[in-house]
Order: structure tokens, then C-alpha cells, then sequence
């Protein structure tokens, strides 16, 4: 599987968050100095994956969050993890397709800003499979 994949995989998981009522749409990368939501790939990748035969590769997708109301930041992670998590279907492409998103860490609180945002975080953990054929 080449990064292209994994970033295809990566961007259909954004898209489906995006398609949720959220506060903000998710962005990839850091997160800014605004409100918002944001996610990226996790360091916690495997350090070996043998690309030269079909694999099930897991990746972490850290998913983190900014806002004034904690209540308002909490509910909208853990909206995005249970429907992504509950979910029987996932997206695909020609050379990979995801067979399974299940939660690593639940939304947790990371701090709170000068400005009164909360940041918290949580993570994915998205089976992604590559067809070798």
C-alpha cells in the first residue's frame, strides 16, 4: 500500500465527519488557534508493515478538539467516535479498503487554553486492507 492509500483512507474518514452536524468540519493537521476539530495519523503506527503482499494495516487516527463549552467539545467526539464505530459499511478504493474503525482512547481531556478553550482528544483505530492482486 503506498501513503497515497493510507491518505485516501485518512480523507474518507474525514469526509464521512463531515458529513455529521459538528460544530466545525474537521481539518487535517494541527489544530489552530480557533475553535475547531482536527485529526492527523498518529505516531503509534506499526514500524514494520510488509507492503509487498495483502495486509491488514491498523492506523491510528488522533482525533483532537477545541472549544469554549466542554460540554458542547465532549459530545461532539464522542458523537464522531460512536458513529464511526457502529458503523457496517466503510469506504474503499482500488488498491485498499477499510474493514473496521474501532475506538482506541475515548475522548480525553488535554487542557484548557488562556482564552477559556478546552482542548481534548481521542483516537481511531481504522483496519485498513491493501488488495495485492
Amino acid at each position: 500500500m503506498s501513503i497515497t492509500a493510507l491518505n485516501l483512507a485518512v480523507e474518507s474518514v474525514i469526509d464521512i465527519i463531515n458529513g455529521m452536524e459538528n460544530f466545525a468540519q474537521m481539518t487535517r493537521g494541527a489544530l489552530g488557534t480557533a475553535d475547531g476539530l482536527a485529526c492527523e495519523i498518529a505516531p503509534s503506527i506499526p514500524s514494520e508493515v510488509y507492503y509487498d503482499k495483502g495486509a491488514y494495516i491498523p492506523l491510528t487516527l488522533a482525533l483532537n478538539g477545541k472549544h469554549p463549552n466542554l460540554l458542547t467539545l465532549s459530545d461532539t467526539l464522542n458523537s464522531i467516535i460512536q458513529d464511526l464505530t457502529r458503523r457496517t459499511q466503510y469506504p474503499s478504493g482500488t488498491d485498499w479498503e477499510i474493514v473496521d474503525i474501532t475506538s482506541g482512547n475515548l475522548p480525553r481531556i488535554i487542557g484548557r487554553e488562556n482564552n477559556n478553550a478546552w482542548i481534548m482528544a481521542g483516537d481511531l483505530i481504522i483496519k485498513i486492507y491493501e488488495r495485492n492482486e
